[in-house]
């Protein structure tokens, strides 16, 4: 919305309309006021540019007369609803006044300069002096009164409603800034810039310590372990991405939605990330049971393309106004991802301790135990509000 009082003042002087009607209506019983039909009657056979003011169906004269006065003016209706005032000066000359049009130029082209005349300057400026009765006359001074009182009363009124919409838009952005800080200060705790995802290379540099081990095995798993590793650097980049966002949200609305997502994609991450590591240290540790459970899961979702993320990732880069179906579409496979991993039933107290081992050989600064607690705090939060949903 724009709240350019300047242009408001503009428009102030653009409100003369249809304040002339009302008069004509509180005055018609009086003589020297006219109806159509009288307008007609009283201005038979004077000239209207080429047409003579005479009852003809075809003349397009008569088609949207709506008033007039004994002494030589009416006011017309033209076909794209426009009315005009209609200075009949003598049988051949006439001035044709647009009603809507500034306070300033009515003043300049209509003034009264004693009580029986009228002057008005038509659009070439040629002044014309048309006699009018008295109560002609004060019947353009009522208009002029009018048309100033009820402006300055409309405008005022614009004016102050401009300004208190004006401050709740100015309060609304207010809370809207601090609502996008304490998310940002949430997500990224260290305030460097970056969400606050597990740092570090863990995976790789674990996969590199026992990538004889896993060859002997099979070492086209080397293959499907390295696209894993590609899958969270991309999935990661993408969080990152939306988090960059959070800011630009134009309302709490959208932000709070952008929360959600987020986190859902945060938690998936998570997720993605312990049960990667679990499939390597149950490899080296021979648990083929606990690895193929992991490798077939991540088999389901195309952990080992990763194009999904990788489109996500373009999509992100050269986002316009579709980020909002984007980031539904991020929120929908991350609800997949996190319902299909959290049916995986391997992990225990020994498989939790055989993974912290494992990083403590690598000189790892990941706790297991923290990552662990941050995947069921979220899942925890999903289940209670779930419930709360329900109840409401």
């Amino acid at each position: 919305m724009d709240y350019n009082l300047e242009n408001e003042e503009v428009k102030r002087e653009e409100l003369i309309i249809d304040n002339l009607l009302p008069l004509f209506e509180k005055h018609k019983t009086k003589s020297w006021v006219l109806d159509k039909i009288g307008v007609i009657n009283q201005f038979a056979g004077w000239k209207f540019g080429k047409w003579n003011l005479v009852m003809d169906e075809i003349n397009p004269t008569l088609q949207g007369i709506l008033w007039g006065l004994k002494s030589g003016v009416y006011v017309e209706e033209d076909l794209w609803s426009k009315k005009f005032i209609i200075f009949l000066i003598d049988k051949k000359n006439y001035v044709r006044f647009e009603i809507p049009n500034t306070i300033k130029n009515l003043k300049n082209s209509i003034s009264i300069k004693n009580s029986k005349t009228i002057t008005i300057c038509n659009s070439i400026n040629l002044k014309h002096t048309l006699k009018l009765s008295e109560p002609e006359v004060e019947f353009f001074k009522e208009w002029f009164e009018k048309f100033e009182r009820d402006l300055d009363k409309e405008f005022k009124n614009k004016i102050e409603h401009l300004k208190k919409e004006k401050l709740k838009e100015t309060e609304r952005l207010k809370d809207l800034k601090v609502s996008q800080t304490n998310v940002l200060s949430e997500l990224d705790k260290d305030g460097n810039g970056e969400v606050d995802v597990v740092e570090g290379n863990d995976f790789n540099t674990l996969l590199k310590k026992h990538q004889k081990s896993i060859v002997e095995v099979d070492r086209n798993y080397i293959q499907q372990f390295v696209k894993v590793s590609s899958y969270l650097k991309t999935k990661k980049g993408n969080i990152q991405s939306i988090f960059n966002s959070i800011k630009d949200t134009p309302n709490q609305e959208v932000l709070n939605k952008y929360i959600e997502i987020l986190k859902v994609d945060i938690h998936s991450y998570n997720l993605i990330l312990f049960n990667s590591l679990n499939m390597i240290v149950s490899l080296v540790e021979d648990d083929m049971i606990t690895f193929y459970e992991i490798y077939e899961m991540f088999d389901t979702l195309n952990m080992f393309d990763s194009k999904h993320e990788k489109d996500v990732s373009q999509k992100l880069t050269n986002i316009g106004v579709g980020l909002e179906s984007l980031m539904y579409e991020i929120r929908d496979m991350g609800n997949q991802i996190s319902n299909s991993i959290d049916q995986l039933s391997y992990v225990t107290e020994e498989s939790n301790k055989q993974l912290t081992e494992q990083l403590s050989e690598i000189d790892s600064t990941m706790k297991v135990g923290n990552l662990i607690s941050t995947i069921n705090t979220y899942q925890n939060y999903k289940i209670n509000k779930n419930t709360k949903s329900l109840r409401g």
